[in-house]
């Protein structure tokens, strides 16, 4: 079958390995030992935004730098320069000031500083489908009466960049977020809270799953039998259903949240490369962020020049009680349930987006239902601002957050600006994929052998494969999570064969009206591959994403540079890359399961499980693709459908121990599941059916003999059978 000679078959199991399709490809290779750090010195100059208001809102426009004042951890700062920009249009409480004016009015910034980039980021994943579609047209409105002549737009939903560009033109951005569709999740969430037993809010869930809060837990069974007393009558056991509902519930919120965070990071990432002034604009219900708050900071950490604004898209009576732009600590809200007196927290999910907002010197609008009006304001207040310039006294270079503080030394006045930046060098990288990649018309064309790279040198032993076990968790900064083996890097270690098998299947041929790749751009590539070969995957990204850049690079560029940056846990860049090999090889097979492996890195379980089933289509009898497929689904908790995606793949391949043991795994999980709730549904037979099925195929998978064999002996153990 075309594919199956260059793709590693190892088998992909639930209850072995949740993320399924990652673990296939990854095992550690040793980087040499990293060297004592060294500290430059920085002599650059800092800039901060500051936005100044008096008590009625306005901007204040006429101050000079000797009424600013900036400290960096604690210490005065020499501020060197102080810019006004102002907005024809904003409401000012004085000026700006004119020549006749006693104080001197300030210079004008250079033209790089005052360009506007705006970044509309739909949350989908946390949003009611009538918040979405609500905001889409505020969006729209927003467009036409803020996007002026000169500014950088882009708009983001699940995670992914529409047209994987930025844009000066309007008309490309309006027909994006025209063509974004709300996501259907949300509304079965809320139908499970609504189902008995029935759960009031977020901050309740998370209570009784997290917080084992006695009182939480006891009016939630206290409802439960309000709502049907004959469960609480037939000893059913109500506290542990609803203890169970409430884990589940936050696991999905936390899957939910991270989703999102993952996409902030990303499109901080691109647009701190931007010149001039960033801003993201978040379109969100909220998100869980209880145990999150490490990532929330390293993120602001890692915004320095780029705003984020925030809007609540459940509008009124959410959060605080005012109906105005607010600027308050994350813990102001109280929980409107009243089903939960004497219970008071926080709006939980309203506190993530709070802290993204108020830490990078944006805002959150919250308990706003005309989400046209607020998106003008945060026009506005991204329009009209002072930038102070300074040089930092501490110059090490030593990658540690430096806390900034700006005042003003007249009274009555609030100022706003960015709580800090990291003191790391500028980085020397390509440019960010997502962000600056040219057009999807200038797609790359297949290889031919003048196109494949050389042989590399021998590269360095591999260190021993990684402990089966879930894959490394992507970090908001794309860096190697902290569970990783010190130095070690995920390499695919039969790339190169891959190539060879890609360049097969789709020898080179240039598109209608193109030249072949000049020879400086393979040259650059070969340099790209044998770094990575090298394990100097950094090396190689920078390489590989020069040569990708020009509209006739062969399709192995692509996929490499998509393993180069999958290797830096750069999953959502390296998806847009193998995205380019599909499209001009679609008969690779091995390209389907690196990009589902990308999108289950970023927790998009729909997308992978979307090019999974374009795989099934064209490889209806790979018992690999049907483990792939029934695995997500049995993650997302959709047993009934893993377990018929498992009968397929046994049925492809009856003798398959993965199968075999994913069937047995995902019935024993229904069975377990049913077997809580059968005093309530009655479903007894079913539990029956279940539990016969997986010990029919825990045993197959013993007499098969080939993996999983201790896991399927436990299994019977679970299930109080014998052999």
């Amino acid at each position: 079958m075309a594919g199956h000679n260059v793709r590693i078959r190892m088998p992909l199991a639930i209850g072995v390995v949740l993320l399924l399709v990652a673990q296939a490809r990854g095992v550690g290779q040793t980087a040499p030992a990293p060297q004592q750090p060294t500290f430059k010195t920085v002599t650059t100059l800092i800039q901060a935004d500051a936005i100044v208001t008096d008590r009625n809102g306005a901007f204040v426009a006429d101050l000079t730098a000797d009424d600013f004042e900036l400290l960096e951890d604690g210490v005065p700062q020499v501020i060197e320069h102080v810019y006004l920009t102002l907005d024809p249009g904003t409401k000012t409480s004085v000026g700006p000031l004119t020549a006749g004016s006693t104080r001197p009015a300030l210079p004008a910034p250079p033209a790089r500083d005052v360009q506007r980039t705006f970044v509309l980021v739909f949350d989908p994943n946390q949003m009611q489908v009538g918040s979405f579609t609500r905001v889409r047209e505020a969006a729209l409105q927003f467009l036409a009466g803020n996007f002026r002549e000169g500014d950088i737009g882009g708009v983001v939903s699940n995670g992914t960049m529409i047209n994987n560009r930025l844009t000066t033109m309007r008309g490309e951005l309006e027909v994006a977020v025209k063509g974004l569709t709300p996501s259907g999740d949300t509304r079965s969430v809320q139908l499970t809270m609504r189902a008995w037993p029935r759960l009031v809010d977020v901050y309740e869930i998370y209570l009784i799953a997290e917080r084992n809060n006695r009182e939480a837990i006891g009016r939630a069974v206290s409802r439960a039998c309000n709502d049907d007393p004959d469960a609480c009558s037939h000893n059913t056991p109500v506290e542990q259903i609803v203890i169970e509902k409430a884990r589940s519930l936050i696991a999905d919120f936390r899957l939910r949240a991270q989703q999102t965070m993952r996409t902030i990071s990303a499109v901080v990432a691109g647009l701190r490369k931007l010149p001039g002034r960033k801003t993201i604009i978040l379109l969100s219900d909220g998100f869980f962020a209880e145990d999150a708050w490490a990532n929330l900071r390293q993120i602001t950490s890692e915004a320095a020049s780029v705003r984020i604004y925030a809007l609540d898209t459940r509008g009124l009576n959410r959060g605080s009680a005012s109906s105005d732009i607010i600027d308050m600590g994350p813990h102001g809200a109280v929980n409107p349930a009243s089903e939960l007196p004497g219970i008071t927290g926080f709006d939980t999910t309203s506190d993530g987006p709070n802290s993204l907002a108020v830490d990078t010197g944006g805002l959150m609008i919250r308990n706003e239902n005309d989400f046209a009006k607020a998106l003008d304001q945060i026009a506005a207040d991204t329009s009209s601002y002072y930038i102070l310039g300074y040089r930092s006294t501490n110059t090490k270079l030593d990658g540690k957050f430096r806390q900034i503080s700006v005042r003003v030394k007249t009274s009555g006045l609030t100022v706003r600006a960015r709580k800090g930046y990291l003191a790391t060098p500028p980085a020397v990288s390509a440019p960010t994929a997502t962000l600056e990649r040219p057009p999807a018309g200038a797609a790359a064309t297949p290889p031919g052998a003048a196109g494949l790279p050389p042989a590399a040198p021998p590269a360095p032993p591999p260190a021993p494969p990684t402990a089966v076990g879930n894959p490394p968790a992507a970090t908001p900064g794309g860096a190697a999570s902290a569970n990783a083996a010190p130095g070690a890097l995920r390499l695919q270690p039969d790339v190169k064969e891959r190539l060879a098998a890609l360049g097969k299947i789709a020898p080179e041929r240039p598109r209608a009206g193109a030249n072949t790749a000049p020879e400086s751009v393979l040259a650059q590539a070969r340099a790209g591959w044998e770094a990575y070969q090298r394990g100097d995957v950094k090396g190689a990204k920078v390489a590989l994403s020069a040569a990708a850049a020009h509209p006739a690079a062969p399709a192995w560029i692509h996929y490499t540079l998509g393993w180069s940056q999958f290797a830096l846990g750069e999953y959502e860049a390296a998806g847009i890359e193998w995205e380019h090999v599909r499209t001009a090889a679609p008969e690779f097979e091995a390209v389907y399961f690196d990009l589902a492996d990308s999108y289950l890195q970023q927790k998009e379980f729909g997308r992978a499980l979307e090019v999974l089933r374009a795989a099934e289509k064209r490889w209806a009898n790979d018992v690999e693709v049907y483990n792939a497929i029934g695995s997500i689904q049995a993650a997302r908790g959709a047993l009934t459908d893993a377990i018929r995606t498992f009968e397929k793949g046994v049925s492809v391949e009856p003798d398959d121990a993965t199968a075999c043991y994913n069937l047995a795994k995902a019935s024993e999980l229904r069975y377990v599941q049913s077997q809580r709730l059968r005093a309530v549904s009655g479903t007894i037979s079913a539990v029956s059916e279940d539990k016969n099925l997986a010990i029919e195929y825990y045993r197959r998978t013993i007499m098969i003999g080939k993996q999983f064999v201790e896991e399927a002996k436990e299994g019977l153990k679970r299930l109080g059978s014998s052999q």
